[in-house]
């Protein structure tokens, strides 16, 4: 039922130092003080039109709500500098507080947003606002998480295409201002949002955005000087969480260990849980992911996010006689199951009724071509496939956990053309003959060898399907060291993190992995040769190699869900 709502624009809220960040106000126009839920973005309060969550649907289920400007962006004051984390969770301290002393609240207020705007929700829980009674983080992350992700490869594309487009405004602000405006770094810029692969190439990396006074510079980052991700206190983080993700969402694995991290020291059913659908990393959410349609439940709409976000807020905000969201007694934790194109529940994350399922990596049969990947050990002597990896000709990235801002696109996209290239091996199982569940976090265990004394490794796990398509399911990247100054005498004990995914094998097709040892431009090129991350001058083939049998075994190490017994229901 819909409500008569209240807009104030540009409200003024006075932060501790005097700063004043301005806010829009929804609420009810009538009716008593209510909850209240706080949305603070660097993107421009006007134009916020989340999927998971808005401001006119939290009025409608009575709430009001609060869209503010950060520190240093559009109506607010104060100045803002990328990637600069300190100032986030005391601003959001003091606009919980002043949003609960308001005569229209309630004293009751949560937060709600996706990606920066779900950062700074933890940044500010830590501060513990006395007013704070959840957060409902879209698509976070956190620096260990994030680098245990990575393996220690940069996200380069994401990083670059974000700074690019800060780059950008802070020339407009300089040029608005009367300051001078160097012409070369205007053409850097603009090249690095429309070509970005031309300065992407450079040896070193910390020469892109390298601008005397630009406050997010590579260079810095490499250095240790900015951090690329906040990192969080969580043992200060006291309140509920509701958080949200997606498969192929850039913070995948972040999203759902700050999930499993709160759970486990606040493991009371109903007060930590965790949505995650078929998405990549974006505020719109539908249902048309990469190559696939996901159909009807697959969008932010068929899956009821707005009304899964308030009615956690109801059980955690409102008295219990002012609200119907009972705690729902299928589980915490909701995922989208690809291939079935529904919803399901567990208890926790990965769902306790997993198991783990190996698969070998086996060379191919009869001298055919490209490898095998079997349900069990070959038990033959062991052995190797090579090929050479060149960083000047990288693998082009497509598909996959990537960021959208820049020239990549997102999610389930068909690899059949990479497959092709001398760089990729690839690894493929016979038909299924009957479907197979693949839920929960998946890992790759690769005996490696390279004759660099430093080098990467990323594989991939696909689908291939019976026209040929090989849609991808999950990724994963590594960067390798020796210890000496040579290259290493055994291969390398490689653990590829391919993250969480819920994806339905359908009978006939096939499970593929792929390794390789680029991603570009959404990982950095490994140069082949020891150092920092982006500090390499140069850059040099090496011969990679894959090895499989006896002590050498390499296994993708699958969880997987029982096959349901005759005549049972998943």
């Amino acid at each position: 039922m819909g409500r008569t709502t209240l807009i104030e624009h540009d409200v003024p809220v006075e932060m501790r130092d005097g700063t004043v960040l301005r806010a829009d106000v929804w609420r009810p126009a009538d009716g008593p003080a209510s909850p209240a839920v706080l949305f603070r973005t660097p993107y421009g309060k006007s134009p916020l039109g989340l999927a998971t969550l808005t401001p006119a649907q939290c009025v409608d289920r009575g709430y009001a709500a609060v869209v503010q400007d950060t520190r240093g962006r559009f109506g607010s004051e104060g100045e803002w500098a990328p990637l600069d984390w300190s100032q986030e969770g005391p601003d959001g301290y003091d606009t919980v507080e002043w949003t609960a002393r308001q005569p229209w609240c309630d004293g009751n207020v949560a937060m709600a947003g996706t990606s920066y705007q779900a950062i700074v929700q933890w940044l500010a829980a830590m501060e513990k606002p006395p007013h704070l009674r959840a957060i409902a983080p879209t698509m976070s992350t956190s620096a260990p998480y994030d680098t245990e992700q990575l393996g220690g490869s940069l996200r380069l594309d994401h990083l670059t295409s974000w700074l690019g487009l800060t780059a950008l405004e802070w020339v407009q602000r300089r040029a608005a201002a009367g300051d001078p405006v160097d012409g070369a770094v205007v053409a850097e810029v603009v090249q690095l949002l429309t070509t970005p692969e031309v300065p992407l190439r450079r040896w070193p990396l910390s020469t892109i955005l390298d601008f005397e006074g630009f406050p997010g510079r590579l260079r810095d980052i490499f250095a240790g000087k900015v951090a690329t991700v906040a990192d969080y206190r969580l043992g200060e983080v006291g309140v509920p969480t509701f958080s949200v993700g997606g498969w192929y969402d850039v913070f995948s694995f972040g999203t759902i260990e700050l999930h499993r991290a709160m759970r486990a020291q606040d493991p009371v059913a109903g007060r930590h849980e965790l949505v995650v659908g078929p998405w990549v990393h974006s505020g719109q959410l539908p249902q048309v992911q990469g190559e696939v349609n996901t159909g009807p439940y697959g969008s932010a709409q068929g899956a009821r996010l707005a009304d899964l976000h308030l009615d956690f807020f109801d059980r955690h905000l409102r008295a219990a006689g002012e609200h119907t969201a009972d705690q729902d007694p299928g589980g915490d934790v909701r995922y989208f199951l690809f291939g079935d194109d529904t919803w399901h529940r567990a208890a926790s994350w990965p769902p306790p009724e997993a198991v783990d399922s190996p698969w070998y990596l086996a060379g191919p049969a009869g001298g055919g071509d490209g490898g095998r990947l079997l349900p069990e050990p070959s038990g033959v002597a062991p052995g190797h496939d090579t090929f050479t990896y060149d960083p000047e000709d990288p693998v082009p990235s497509h598909g996959g956990r990537v960021l959208q801002l820049g020239r990549l696109a997102a999610g389930p996209l068909n690899q059949a053309h990479l497959e092709s290239r001398p760089d990729v091996l690839v690894y493929t199982s016979e038909p299924l003959t009957g479907p197979l569940d693949v839920v929960g976090r998946q890992r790759l265990r690769l005996r490696f060898g390279s004759d660099a004394p430093a080098t990467a490794v990323v594989a991939k796990l696909t689908d291939v399907h019976p026209d040929g398509r090989s849609l991808l399911v999950a990724e994963a990247s590594l960067r390798l060291e020796a210890e000496g100054d040579g290259p290493p005498d055994e291969p390398y004990d490689a653990d590829l993190l391919l993250g969480d995914t819920a994806w339905r094998f359908a009978p006939g097709h096939r499970l593929r992995v792929h390794v390789t040892s680029s991603n570009f431009p959404h990982l950095d090129r490994h140069p082949n040769v020891p150092g920092p991350v982006g500090e390499a001058e140069h850059c040099c083939p090496a011969r990679q190699s894959v090895w499989y049998g006896g002590p050498y075994e390499s296994v993708l190490q699958l969880r997987t869900l029982p096959a349901p017994t005759a005549g049972e229901a998943r």
